[in-house]
């Protein structure tokens, strides 16, 4: 199929799975949302955009313009707005720009997620605009995080971009995104995520979102690592107001022999937010290994479904999933799903869920030592969702700390 047959049986397909819903999570019109234009400039220096806009995008991490010097991407609802390239060996590029490429359309978009998959994926391709494509070239390490945002700033906007990342063979990647919107703006996020990670790289992606209380998210993302490659991913929702509904669950395919994937999630329930939010691994390569760790606290009247799954179809697979919630106050609720399953013998697949309460104990302890209740329930909520993630850079180590410390001053 040549990439002009490839576009038109993408948008046919798409058109005919507009009315499918999504099995999981709660349904949204998306009609409600794609009527919206805003349109914004691209500028030369963050410093031009509105300071709230600046000061918001910061609040996920995101410093375009400050002291982390790094290749950076930054769209505002459809419009590419701010774009720098400081390495010679990471491509960064709109994927605009990457279209243009016929061999990049025929290996690279809409390879791993299909078009019909839902309302959401289909949509995406047929009123979804802009994206950013991350691509490292063969033996190189990036050491300092490439850095991209994806904000909504209007009102009933659908934004759906469409990011592609590839690490070419032998090269080292660190992605951080940070998705937010303004506080009183009311949109549909449903971002596609496409990562191929070729032989023997490893790619770390952050992700981290804090969007406004009348927001619904749906990314859609999945992954393919191929022979002794690494895919690390680090999912982080603390959202401080709570959201309206959050439903995704990536799926990582564990292609080549000795691959690996770390994935983890911090969620934070808050109002009436409902969260249906997992991670698949599916593993064909032999020797290859999964974890899948979760961490999730409930508060207000929020529900959390947290699920994980590891399938394994090759020898010697190795996969664990922790799944750990935590339930802060009565009407809110939790619910953990692990899935394990094989269809070989040789492997070696665990799982473990718990779901309880704050130890009265620990509180009454840190009572005596002279902290206030509050305080005290913030430092034991820290330490609940703490989530050591192999590989992740210093700097986005201390930003995770940062906003962690921030956002549970509020429960």
């Amino acid at each position: 199929m040549n990439m002009g047959e490839k576009i038109e049986f993408l948008n046919n397909r798409a058109k005919m799975s507009l009315q499918n819903r999504c099995p999981y999570g709660p349904d949204v019109d998306v009609s409600s949302y794609i009527k919206s234009e805003n349109s914004f400039k691209e500028v030369e220096d963050i410093g031009l955009l509105p300071e709230n806009v600046v000061e918001r995008i910061k609040s996920v991490g995101i410093d375009l313009g400050g002291s982390i010097k790094s290749s950076s991407y930054l769209q505002i609802d459809h419009s590419l707005v701010y774009k720098r390239k400081l390495y010679p060996n990471v491509e960064i590029l709109s994927l605009d720009e990457a279209l243009n490429d016929k061999y990049f359309v025929e290996n690279y978009f809409w390879n791993l997620i299909d078009v019909g998959q839902d309302k959401f994926t289909a949509a995406a391709q047929l009123y979804g605009k802009g994206g950013y494509v991350i691509i490292s070239k063969e033996n190189s390490i990036t050491e300092s995080p490439v850095q991209a945002c994806l904000f909504i700033k209007g009102t009933e906007v659908f934004q759906a971009p469409h990011n592609i990342v590839v690490a070419e063979p032998n090269s080292v990647l660190h992605v951080v995104t940070g998705c937010a919107a303004m506080p009183e703006t009311v949109g549909l996020h449903a971002g596609i995520t496409e990562f191929y990670v070729k032989k023997n790289s490893t790619v770390t992606f952050t992700m981290i979102h804090d969007w406004s209380r009348a927001a619904h998210v749906r990314p859609r993302t999945a992954v393919v690592v191929e022979d002794g490659g690494t895919f690390i991913n680090n999912y982080i929702n603390l959202n401080v107001s709570g959201l309206n509904s959050l439903q995704s669950y990536p799926i990582v395919y564990l292609k080549g022999e000795n691959s690996r994937t770390f994935m983890s999630s911090i969620i934070v329930g808050r109002s009436n937010s409902y969260i249906d939010l997992g991670s698949a691994v599916k593993a064909t390569g032999k020797n290859s290994s999964a974890e899948i760790i979760s961490r999730a606290v409930s508060t207000d009247s929020s529900k959390i479904v947290s699920r994980a799954r590891i399938s394994s179809e090759a020898s010697g697979v190795k996969g664990h999933i922790e799944c750990r919630g935590l339930i802060l106050n009565d009407g809110s609720g939790i619910w953990t799903v692990p899935e394990l399953d094989s269809i070989v013998k040789d492997v070696e697949l665990t799982h473990e869920a718990a779901v309880g309460k704050l130890s009265e104990e620990l509180i009454f302890y840190l009572l005596t030592k002279g902290i206030e209740r509050d305080e005290a329930v913030s430092m034991l909520v820290r330490g609940f969702l703490e989530v050591r993630v192999p590989s992740l850079p210093t700097l986005i180590e201390k930003q995770i700390k940062i906003l962690m410390e921030s956002s549970t001053k509020f429960l």
